[in-house]
Parts: C-alpha cells; structure tokens; sequence
C-alpha cells in the first residue's frame, strides 16, 4: 500500500463516525415516532416470550441487533430457561455441539471491554446457559476485581505449573472460582512480566486446555487483551465470535479498525487457517448518547472494511454512556447486577439475547457420546499440529 493509500484510508477512520451525508445517507435521523415504536414492540415482545410459530411474520422485531439472525424470534425463553441448576446433569445425553467460544477485544484499552465480557457472562448465566470466562488480558488482567473476588491461583499457575496437594498439576478447570451471576471465572495474571510474553508452545497449551472445558460449558467468553499482540490475534482466530468493543472517540476508532486489519491479515496468511471457517467479526459500540450514534459509528467502520479489506463487520449492539457503570465498578460488581434497570443494562441484555439466540440455534437433538463435531478450536488445533 503506498503511503498516499494509507494516509486516505486513515483518513476515512478518523473521519467523524457522526458526519451525516446525502450520498451515504449515514447516521440520517429515523423517521418521526419510529424509534419510540420500535422500542415499544420489543418491550412487548420481552413482555409476552413469544415462542416461534406465534403471531406471524409482524410479530419480528425491527432492526434487529445481530444481523446474521435478523427476524428470528427469542427462543431461548423456554428451552434455555427451563434449565435447573438442580438437573442431574449425568444423565442428560451428550449434545451435538460444543461451547461456543466468543473473543471480547479491542484495539484501544479503556473502552470497557473487560467489563462488558463480565457482564455478557452474567446476561448469558441468567438465561440458564452454563458459562466460563477466561480472562485472558494476559499480565493485566482485572475481571477478578470487577467481580470482587480474591482468587488464590491465577492463569501464571496454569502456565508455570506448581505440584499441587496430590502431586497433579493445575488447570483451568482447576483455578476456576464461581462468580457473582452464576458463571465459572478463570482469573488472569496481573503484574506477572512473564504472562505479557508467552511463547507458542505455552500459549498452544492454554488453547488445549480450552477444548477440555468445552464439554462442561455452553460458553466460554475470552477476554482478550487491548491492541493488535500476537496473543490477542491468536485468541481471535480459534473463536466462533469476535466482538470488538469500541467507543465513539476516533482514536478508539481507529485502533478498532487496526485490530480488526491485522485480524483479516493473520487469517490470509496463518497456514494454521487454511480451509478454516473463519468466525464473524461484530462491532459493540460502549458508552453511546443513543442508538443513532451507534449505528452511525458501525456504519462508517463497516464502510471503511468494506471499501479497503472487502470485509463487513456486523452490529452486535450499542451500551449506553450510564453513571450507574461507574457506580457498579466502585462496588467491584457486575452492573447487570448492581444495577439492574438501568439503561446500559437493557443495551447489554439485548446483546445477550442475541447471543443466546446463536448457542439455541446450534444446540441440535442429543446424540450418541463420540458423535458429536469438533469444535472449531479442536479442528484448528488438530490442522496446526498436522503443519507442523
């Protein structure tokens, strides 16, 4: 790419993500009286648990918040709500799926991914899904604190093994502690130099040891570090869902289109990768006025990957700018819980949804022990060994 090229393509990131044009028609404002209509039904339908089959194509909601299931109803409210903590779940038959995984990331730090990771992972607990968070910021990691917990083991425990009581070596089911809101947290290394630079050969066992949790979880959220590090593309790779967090400051823009390049790089030219489906790349706009401003920001970086890495990056959704946030971070509680009205809440739990929505959709009937696929991490490991 010649400099010229670069210095536009810049140009078009930094650009105001709230500039309205004619031609583009970006950011345009909603006709009269549609917003609060549209906020209306999905209050109704969230009121009602419409189950598919009930009302007809016009009981969709508009616009919906994850496109790749647009129109399609939450269906979750009954066959994952159902679900008791108290079910015997050996005897249950095995399913056809394994957990999907979801890397929570950013380009710049200081933008909430980390909170908006705990939170997802309450939201999706509360919706009878089993879920593990790896907190994965590898040498600062802080979801332990925003959970106000005090593990005694962390990740540098699993990587440096130390003998244990019986003489068996730790692992990530192993240092798993239960945290506010019913998920399982993985807590990370903070302060520890070592876990900042990882080698392959460690960072391939934490992997490993990831396909070992699958079987015990529907969901296993990564909370990657911030910025464009060999670790964080790594983690990206081996998800089903990536979410880019950002805000709409164009220095946070920025970097969430520079995360988002070097991920579309290292897919092209990982080996590992080849003839590997690749998970779908999602935007989350964090601490937005309104709706209008989140669509305008997703609308102006889609354009730009499109336009320069021929690339769409979904809206997976928009939080609110709320001081009940802040509040629940001094409380070191998730605010899905601390504050459970509030309006980042509501924003939060709609992403949830939709994510919610992709685990029902992939569950399938039950199926014979060993007759389940592998998952996209175990495929992905199985061809990096076969390259080797």
């Amino acid at each position: 790419m010649s400099p010229a090229d670069l210095d536009h393509e810049l140009d078009a990131v930094l650009a105001d993500p709230l500039a309205r044009t004619a031609r583009a028609g970006i950011g345009a404002p909603l006709a009269e009286g549609r917003d609060d209509q549209a906020t209306r039904l999905r209050a109704l339908v969230r009121e009602h648990e419409i189950a598919p089959g009930d009302g007809g194509a016009g009981a969709s909601i508009e616009e919906p918040l994850f496109e790749p299931f647009a129109g399609v109803r939450p269906a979750w409210r009954g066959a994952l709500a159902a679900r008791s903590g108290a079910e015997d779940r050996a005897t249950q038959p095995v399913r056809s799926h394994r957990a999907r995984l979801i890397a929570v990331s950013s380009g710049k730090g200081g933008v909430g991914k980390s909170n908006i990771a705990v939170n997802l992972a309450v939201a999706l607990s509360q919706r009878g899904l089993r879920v593990v968070l790896l907190d994965a910021d590898l040498g600062t990691a802080n979801a332990d604190v925003l959970c106000g917990l005090m593990p005694v083991a962390r990740l540098e425990h699993v990587v440096t093994p130390l003998p244990v009581h019986d003489g068996g070596r730790r692992t990530l089911g192993d240092i798993a502690v239960a945290a506010p809101g019913g998920f399982r947290l993985i807590p990370g290394s903070a302060g520890v130099a070592r876990m900042a630079d990882l080698g392959s050969e460690q960072q391939r066992d934490l992997l490993e040891q990831m396909c070992r949790l699958e079987d015990d979880a529907d969901v296993i959220i990564v909370d990657t570090g911030a910025g464009v590090g060999r670790h964080v593309i790594e983690f990206l790779l081996v998800c089903d869902d990536a979410l880019v967090v950002t805000t709409s400051e164009p220095t946070a823009l920025a970097d969430a289109y520079a995360l988002i390049k070097c991920l579309h790089g290292a897919r092209r030219e990982s080996a590992a990768t080849a003839g590997h489906e690749h998970g779908r790349v999602s935007l989350v706009v964090n601490q937005v006025a309104d709706g209008h401003e989140a669509r305008a920001v997703h609308a102006r970086l889609d354009g730009v990957c499109r336009r320069c890495l021929r690339e769409s990056v979904a809206f997976a959704g928009s939080i609110a700018q709320d001081l009940r946030v802040p509040e629940a971070v001094r409380a070191r509680l998730p605010f899905v819980l601390h504050a459970p009205r509030a309006e980042a809440t509501r924003d939060l739990r709609r992403v949830a949804d939709a994510l919610a929505l992709q685990v029902e959709r992939r569950a399938g009937p039950a199926v014979p022990a060993g007759a389940a696929r592998a998952s996209r991490l175990a495929r992905w490991l199985r061809r990096a060994k076969d390259r080797e």
